[in-house]
């Protein structure tokens, strides 16, 4: 068989072990399609390119290793980019190749020409126009490193039709790893950030998007147990105003040092201003990316790993005396603490349901060990403010909506062995509700609960805060039995309008195997907040 570039992105992936390409194909890309048979290679092929990054998303932020999403040049390119974006604010580590218009025939007017690089550039940690067929290989493995390696993100190759079709003789080669910072160079730094910390009375850890999961999570709590110090992941678009924090959305204003992990001070931490934070806090910034910021409360800055730097400073903290334990009791009650109504609503048996109600039903499934992928939107904060999973997964700081049904088939691959369950809105449902058909096709069975108030509520809830009842405009959306597009798929599907159906509703669309979709009627009511003053949408 005749080797070409197309061959050596494959053996590439395969040779850093990816076993799955998200992708919609089309004439720039086929080439890598044929590379694929009788490869350990499949292809997801998904009915809409951004769908395809929001499947990389999902398996990049529960492995921690690199989705990659292939799509075609041109307008498929562009359809991938705002999912691209989602990914680059949640830290997801994915790889985004897109076909290219032919090198040989640039400036030339050639079908579907434009600047990829320069579109995808904003929204990517590093973007770049493959140029030689031998090196795409090398191209393709240096993108998966930079996506996994410093802080994890997307990475952006073009590859131009003609480079993959040319022949090649050169094998892929692989890049070699950055170098993390020598021990003896973080010494200095972490002995005077634990000597803030211990000095300080009310401090605090505040871990971004990628800091939040997996093994990264793991290194916050190993810290946070042997200090005290309680450790709050940052991962909302609502910032300090996450409504999974609940009441320890309170506490934020009371720490005297934060640490921030992997965390920059951003509008998620309102610019760490007043009153979000006390006046005379100060903030320790450690992350990979490290740079000293234009504020005179950034206390200090720690370049590295953020994970590798607090091991470093648990392993040296041993030698301190900690006494913030109660603190940190103080503030990980405050997070399991909701309003007293909410057992009211939990159990209420009013029509149309109150988003609480269908919470309680859910958490039986995730109970059971079930993954939540949860969108954004005011069911989406329900969802998220109401139920508590082992592995959940939500729209992330860009505060995007429409990715919780292919993010939950990417969680169905990473997670076999799993229930998956995606939460999200009406209006949301219709971004990417053909991907059930995607599910179908590949065999990845979930449940999908629809919340449908008939409205676009998040901006609805906005208009009556800003403008007033009578100046509602743009919101309505009609009261679609969003379950029988499931059945027309082949898949199955329920409308749910009583509370005492629920229960019964969502075991059958367990046991029946396939993908289902429960539209369940509910109350369009306000998200919660828990901050005075904050800004809730």
């Amino acid at each position: 068989m005749t080797r070409r570039g197309a061959h050596l992105v494959v053996e590439a992936l395969l040779a850093a072990g990816v076993r799955h390409l998200f992708s919609l194909s089309g004439n720039q890309i086929l080439s890598v399609y044929d590379a694929t048979i009788g490869r350990p290679l499949s292809i997801i092929h998904t009915r809409h390119e951004a769908a395809a990054v929001h499947m990389a998303d999902a398996w990049g932020r529960l492995t921690e290793e690199p989705g990659v999403a292939l799509v075609t040049a041109g307008p498929g390119h562009l359809n991938a980019l705002s999912a691209l974006y989602g990914a680059r604010m949640a830290e997801s580590p994915v790889v985004l190749l897109s076909g290219h218009a032919p090198l040989s025939q640039a400036g030339r007017g050639a079908f579907q020409e434009m600047d990829q690089v320069g579109a995808a550039r904003p929204v990517t940690k590093a973007a770049w126009l493959a140029r030689e067929a031998e090196r795409l290989g090398e191209d393709v493995a240096t993108a998966l490193e930079i996506a996994r390696s410093g802080r994890p993100g997307p990475v952006h190759v073009s590859l131009p039709g003609d480079l993959l079709d040319r022949r090649v003789g050169a094998p892929p080669a692989t890049p070699r790893r950055p170098g993390a910072p020598a021990p003896d160079e973080l010494d200095g730094p972490v002995g005077a950030a634990l000597a803030l910390l211990a000095q300080s009375r009310r401090p605090l850890l505040l871990a971004g998007p990628a800091m939040a999961r997996g093994r990264r999570w793991a290194a916050v709590e190993r810290f946070a147990a042997l200090t005290g110090i309680p450790a709050l992941p940052v991962e909302s678009p609502r910032g300090i105003n996450d409504p999974w924090l609940h009441t320890a959305a309170n506490c934020l204003d009371q720490a005297d040092v934060v640490l921030l992990a992997g965390k920059r001070l951003d509008f998620a931490l309102r610019f760490g201003e007043p009153p979000a934070f006390a006046p005379g806090c100060r903030f320790v910034q450690i992350d990979a990316e490290a740079q000293a910021e234009p504020d005179a409360r950034m206390a200090m800055a720690i370049a590295g790993e953020p994970d590798c730097v607090l091991d470093r400073m648990a392993a040296a903290a041993r030698a301190r005396t900690w006494t913030h334990h109660a603190w940190g009791e103080e503030v990980a009650s405050a997070r399991k603490t909701v309003p007293p109504g909410w057992d009211r609503l939990r159990s209420a048996s009013s029509r149309p349901m109150h988003p609480l109600r269908v919470c309680a039903a859910l958490q039986t499934l995730l109970d059971r060990g079930a993954v939540l992928v949860v969108d954004g939107g005011e069911f989406g904060q329900w969802a998220q403010a109401g139920l508590e999973a082992e592995l959940r997964l939500i729209n992330g700081p860009s505060g995007s909506i429409g990715s919780a049904l292919p993010m939950a088939l990417g969680a169905k691959l990473a997670r076999p062995e799993r229930q998956v369950l995606a939460v999200l809105g009406d209006g949301t449902f219709g971004f990417h509700a053909f991907e059930l058909d995607t599910a179908l096709r590949a065999g990845l069975p979930l449940v999908v609960v629809v919340g449908n108030d008939a409205r676009w509520n998040a901006e609805h809830q906005l208009q009556l805060e800003h403008y007033g009842a009578d100046r509602t405009v743009g919101c309505e959306l009609r009261p679609s039995r969003y379950d029988q597009v499931a059945v027309a798929l082949g898949g199955h599907g329920e409308s749910v309008e009583d509370p005492a159906d629920l229960e019964a509703a969502l075991a059958r669309a367990v046991e029946s195997g396939a993908p289902a979709c429960i539209n369940v009627l509910i109350d369009g009511v306000a998200a919660p907040t828990y901050r005075s003053g904050a800004v809730g949408h």
